[in-house]
């Protein structure tokens, strides 16, 4: 028997002989010796290497990514320090210079002085607005401006400074009724104001008469039995 002849018999024999076991020598795990690619060639075979050769490129190039990306996970990790190490470096600065300020004024009775002067000046200039705003507010309807007789006016200052009653001092007949408010400056209505101005807008306005007590009795009398009830009580 020729050696060619002997080499394609034993290459046959692997790729039937199911009952035969090889370990790979790098990884150690266990393979049946016909489940492997056998050749007689002296050369291996191209197709083999050709993907040997691909799956080589492409572990390369898979490297040169991970490579590429470590540095700019490095680049990014140094840009965060950079940038805290300049945050925490403002804030010592604005910090010192804070202190330093405080130092200064406290140091300089004068401009610390001067500061509360100033503080004092506002708030005074800030309550005398306030007071006089309120005196026009009272003083208005007495204004010849005004368009109806102060005597009408009725001052309840919440959530309105006073209700109209036009025609009930001369007339002794109300002809209409007025929500009025004051407002010094460039003041504008509150939300409550704004429904009450709603609710007239609507004629969600009416009247109504309580009575109170049995009106066949005196109120003197009842109020004199609901005190001496009240007396026994206690």
């Amino acid at each position: 028997m020729s050696t060619d002849s002997l080499v394609k018999n034993i290459v046959s024999f692997f790729k039937t002989a199911r009952h035969l076991w090889g370990r790979c020598p790098r990884c150690g795990d266990p393979f049946r010796l016909s489940d492997v690619a056998i050749s007689s060639s002296p050369n291996p075979p191209r197709d083999w290497l050709r993907k040997m050769q691909r799956q080589q490129a492409e572990l390369m190039a898979r490297e040169s990514e991970i490579d590429g990306r470590e540095d700019d996970l490095e680049f990014r990790e140094d840009e965060l320090r950079r940038g805290k190490h300049d945050v925490r470096h403002r804030e010592l600065t604005l910090e010192r210079d804070a202190h330093n300020r405080v130092r200064q004024i406290l140091k300089s009775k004068t401009e610390l002085q001067s500061m509360i002067r100033a503080e004092r000046k506002a708030a005074i200039k800030s309550s005398r607005a306030t007071l006089l705003g309120k005196l026009m507010e009272r003083i208005a309807p007495c204004f010849r401006t005004f368009a109806y007789d102060p005597r009408d006016m009725r001052c309840i200052s919440d959530p309105f400074d006073y209700v109209l009653f036009d025609g009930l001092t001369i007339e002794r007949k109300v002809k209409q009724i007025a929500f009025i408010e004051v407002k010094c400056g460039r003041g504008n209505l509150s939300g409550v104001q704004r429904s009450v101005r709603e609710a007239v807008d609507k004629h969600r306005v009416f009247t109504e008469v309580w009575t109170v007590g049995d009106p066949d009795i005196p109120i003197t009398q009842q109020f004199s039995s609901a005190q001496t009830h009240f007396d026994l009580s206690e």
